[in-house]
């Protein structure tokens, strides 16, 4: 298993701006200081990192850096208490992966993402694992038969595919406070362009209104991460625990 520390990059405050509805008349309402999304982390994986001490996958990852790059990409956002006391429902954090002027077969995919399902919050990640062949090593929920129904608080969907996203759910048992870090790695064509855009939305129940969908608003250097630029510098000193033997 290859062990990879991130960064802890700092939290910018973003505003929340209701979505539009037909039965509400413009502007629409504006929430600040409810959450907070991080700089990106972007780490370039070299061969040997990616391969995760499997000397097989190695050789495969080997041959294939003159096709294809694999990246990592991580990200926080944290979920702040109200003064009012009007709490979050769900919120969900999309991930839209692109290589500008690139054809459709040369367009960059999750090949891993992490959370998938998860129904306890855990603090901040600042390590990342990886497995062999680039999957990434997580505690997974796994409910056994006559256990009964446990209440997921994270769910990854997208994985293989250019638009991942998350979505994170209050549940009876842990209401939506806190920094959840949502990682994944791009498998990119070697050498092309790649982007990833970002969405943040949530629902606030609000005591006299109700459930009310919100948009943040993200300035564009957290909307728009341009990951052949966006690497940290921080990552060259990044401490990669590579074993002899296979995950």
């Amino acid at each position: 298993m290859t062990h990879l520390e991130l960064p802890l990059t700092p939290l910018h405050e973003i505003d929340l701006v209701e979505v539009p509805r037909l039965q509400l008349p413009a502007p629409q309402h504006r929430i600040e200081g409810r959450v907070s999304l991080s700089t990106a982390v972007v780490h370039p994986l070299t061969a040997e990192e990616a391969a995760a001490g499997e000397a097989d996958w190695l050789g495969f990852l080997t041959a294939e850096a003159s096709y294809s790059d694999y990246l990592l990409l991580s990200l926080t956002c944290a979920f702040r208490p109200s003064a009012n006391g009007d709490p979050f429902a769900d919120a969900a954090v999309g991930v839209r992966l692109e290589s500008p002027d690139e054809p459709a077969d040369r367009q960059p995919i999750a090949w891993s993402i992490s959370p998938k399902k998860r129904s306890r919050p855990v603090q901040r990640a600042t390590t990342v694992g990886l497995s062999a062949k680039l999957a990434i090593v997580e505690s997974t929920l796994e409910i056994t038969p006559g256990q009964g129904r446990e209440d997921l608080l994270v769910i990854g969907m997208g994985e293989r595919d250019s638009d991942p996203e998350w979505r994170v759910q209050a549940t009876s048992r842990h209401p939506l406070i806190g920094d959840e870090t949502f990682t994944l790695i791009v498998k990119a064509t070697a050498g092309a362009p790649v982007q990833a855009h970002v969405t943040v939305a949530a629902t606030i129940k609000h005591r006299r209104f109700g459930l009310i969908p919100y948009r943040a608003d993200l300035p564009a250097t957290l909307r728009t991460i341009d990951l052949r630029r966006h690497t940290d510098r921080r990552d060259r000193n990044a401490t990669a625990a590579l074993p002899t033997g296979g995950a």
